[in-house]
């Protein structure tokens, strides 16, 4: 007798799929690794896309030798073509002509490029380290849609306006923030005579300095994106191990992507360099006068560096808090069975303690609590801060050698050698 099953009832619109686990984690990943592609703290934002529409930028940053060449063109070389107009360039008309002035070479010549350059050198390391907490799983697969939306909320503050227009204000309306470029200085020069600004003055106070403040008010402003990200990253429920062997609960990557802002700190210590060699040069002032100025500098520099990783401090307190509880009651509990075993158990001979794993169990978990105790509060490493100092000391060294005399720089030389 043959036996019929009877067919279920199908909805016209179709059958309807319950999501799985999985599908959810799936979708979620998708989302997240979406949201990670897309992110940038350089590549948006009002003024990046009017150059795009221009075709003076692309998408993907690979023209950053055109731009720098077009920036020199416009901000350069029109105050060297004045300034050879007006007999300024070269000649004892002024005491500083404009091809003697190392604060332009500092400032235009080295230091602009540096801050175009530094797109390239900083946002991929950026992205890299963002993409990090999804494939080292820091985020938990529940965590990931809060995680897309500080990533959107971050590029948001990006593209707004306010931040562009403000900035442009502060860049092109320097009696708001106290800049002094049309000033007589102590002495004359290719931008301040006897007489007063000249040509190439104007155009390098009301011009070409407000771009490069511009753009160095940009990177102000992106270095604060950065750390506003990774803020509200700490914030988030993460998966943090005090066990990791970076000591840093897994966020030693951070640091790795910190000291690459160093090229920023480089590029306005050549514009410290440049006004410190003029006033050494043409002023006759000693290295000793800028001692503390520059090692202010210097330090300032690098506790800038920190700051955005500083954030991490209380997260980070928190997991090493928890991580000496937590192992501190498993420990316990832990000795005291292997005391109970091994130690005052009359019935285990002491030959069999020899080989046995409880022993080195014993040893490593003795080692996992060192690594709590020893975790830093912040993924902040020594390199990083000697690596940030490096960065910032490169372009004083020139005139730390100049202003150093030969005899006394050859014995500092041969203490560090021995």
């Amino acid at each position: 007798m043959e036996t019929r099953a009877d067919n279920p009832k199908i909805p016209q619109n179709g059958p309807t799929v319950e999501p799985s686990p999985s599908m959810d984690r799936r979708g979620a990943h998708e989302i997240g690794e979406s949201a990670v592609k897309s992110f940038s703290i350089v590549v948006g934002g009002p003024v990046y896309d009017l150059l795009r529409r221009f075709h003076l930028v692309e998408q993907t940053l690979p023209n950053v030798r055109r731009r720098i060449v077009g920036l020199l063109t416009i901000m350069w070389l029109p105050l060297l073509l004045l300034s050879l107009k007006d007999g300024l360039a070269f000649g004892h008309q002024v005491r500083i002509p404009f091809l003697y002035d190392l604060t332009v070479y500092g400032r235009f010549l080295i230091g602009l490029p540096l801050l175009l350059y530094a797109e390239l050198w900083i946002d991929p390391e950026v992205r890299q380290a963002v993409a990090e907490f999804m494939n080292a799983r820091l985020v938990p697969d529940q965590g990931l849609p809060e995680f897309e939306n500080v990533l959107r909320r971050v590029q948001q503050m990006r593209d707004s306006w306010i931040p562009e227009v403000s900035l442009l204000v502060l860049a092109f309306f320097p009696i708001l923030i106290f800049h002094h470029e049309w000033v007589p200085g102590v002495v004359t020069s290719w931008h301040t005579t006897a007489n007063g600004m000249s040509a190439a003055g104007w155009c390098y106070a009301f011009f070409s300095a407000p771009i490069l403040r511009y753009i160095t008010y940009r990177w102000v402003f992106r270095y604060l994106l950065w750390g506003v990200l990774l803020w509200k990253i700490s914030r988030l429920q993460l998966t943090l191990v005090p066990t990791h062997p970076d000591r840093a609960a897994g966020l030693n990557f951070l640091s790795i992507t910190q000291k690459h802002f160093g090229i920023l700190a480089c590029a306005l210590g050549c514009s410290v360099a440049g006004r410190v060699a003029n006033t050494m040069l043409f002023e006759g002032a000693s290295l000793s006068s800028f001692e503390y100025p520059l090692m202010g500098f210097v330090v300032l520099s690098v506790i800038a560096g920190l700051l955005p990783l500083a954030l991490w401090i209380p997260k980070l307190k928190k997991v090493r808090t928890k991580g000496l509880l937590d192992y501190g009651r498993f420990a316990k509990t832990y000795t005291e069975d292997f005391d109970g075993k091994w130690v005052h158990c009359a019935a285990s001979p002491s030959a069999l303690l020899l080989g046995t794993p409880d022993l080195q169990s014993l040893a490593d978990l003795g080692n996992s609590f060192s690594f709590i105790e020893k975790m830093r509060w912040a993924p902040i490493s020594r390199k990083l801060v000697q690596e940030l100092a490096g960065w910032t000391a490169i372009p004083l060294i020139p005139i730390i050698i100049y202003g150093t005399p030969t005899a006394e720089l050859v014995r500092e030389v041969m203490k560090l050698v021995m």
